[in-house]
């Protein structure tokens, strides 16, 4: 009895450690062809017949529903340029310049990878609905409370919440794959908190 109730007590154990790694592995982030370019990461396998078992894992849970990168390449970020955390109780600068991609938009996502709900209905903008002079520079401010110009919500006013910002770039250019590394991808940087 007593080594039955050890085998029982193990193989529990085995299930839970198993179960608990899987769900660490699928919930931290990406695997695969992962590359980071400052506070931004991708995986050139996201969406491909070469993503394995965990990428497409983290695929499903996040809702991502991913084309292949020939089609898209995604960004993503959840901390600023100094390595903080996105929080919704502080304003961030998100400043760039045009991207490699015949098309791109830069999108705010909450933590539970859903939109972020905000009285403006605005989710996303885009390198043809930003304000900037044409193919020049440009500046997002990111913030729960609405600013003047190109601004992205990042939550509810007076609401703590950690947030990410997701960069598509529709039919990149060669260089995405070849000097992932090294694209000149926007800078995020904080403002200040409340």
């Amino acid at each position: 009895m007593q080594r039955l109730v050890g085998l029982a007590l193990g193989l529990a154990a085995a299930i839970g450690l198993g179960l608990g790694s899987a769900v660490l592995a699928v919930r931290s982030g990406l695997s695969g062809g992962e590359v980071r370019n400052g506070p931004w990461r991708t995986s050139l396998v996201t969406g491909s017949l070469d993503a394995d078992m965990y990428t497409r894992a983290r695929v499903a849970v996040g809702g991502l529903l991913a084309l292949a990168p020939s089609e898209t390449v995604y960004w993503n970020a959840d901390s600023d340029s100094e390595g903080r955390p996105l929080d919704a109780r502080c304003d961030y600068r998100v400043e760039g310049s045009e991207l490699p991609a015949r098309w791109w938009s830069i999108t705010a996502y909450a933590a539970d990878h859903f939109l972020i709900p905000n009285d403006a209905s605005r989710y996303s903008l885009s390198q043809t609905t930003l304000a900037r002079e044409p193919g020049g520079p440009w500046t997002i401010a990111v913030s729960s409370e609405a600013k003047p110009g190109n601004w992205l919500p990042s939550g509810r006013p007076g609401n703590s919440a950690p947030f990410a910002l997701t960069i598509r770039l529709y039919n990149p250019a060669p260089e995405v794959y070849e000097q992932a590394g090294a694209l000149a991808l926007p800078r995020i940087e904080r403002e200040g908190c409340r």
